[in-house]
């Protein structure tokens, strides 16, 4: 399976007060210098704790990418992800299934 988008955690910035969202903003903006220097098209998106890169070519480096985010200060931990149509739960579990075999 190939992993279309990265979940991007991060710690001190959690707990920061009225501010946070500057700091979120910070590190988003950072995230986006560095995929910047991969080959491939990416999209950085945030939601209030989480940050997103949604892979939107149909190839890139894998490995280039991890070794690019992992150069952005703050970022804790790097999540490949796979995406799934949302068909219900048996559809869901039999990808899962396939998954974990692969």
């Amino acid at each position: 399976m190939v992993f279309k988008a990265f979940l991007l955690k991060y710690a001190e910035i959690g707990v920061k007060g009225k501010n946070r969202s500057l700091f979120e903003d910070a590190l988003a903006q950072q995230v986006k210098y560095a995929v910047k220097r991969c080959e491939g098209e990416f999209k950085v998106r945030r939601t209030r704790g989480r940050i997103y890169v949604d892979v939107l070519s149909d190839y890139y480096d894998y490995e280039e990418t991890v070794e690019n985010l992992k150069t952005v200060f703050g970022v804790t931990a790097i999540c490949p992800m796979i995406q799934v149509n949302d068909e219900g739960f048996e559809k869901l579990a039999e990808v899962v299934r396939d998954y974990v075999d692969e």
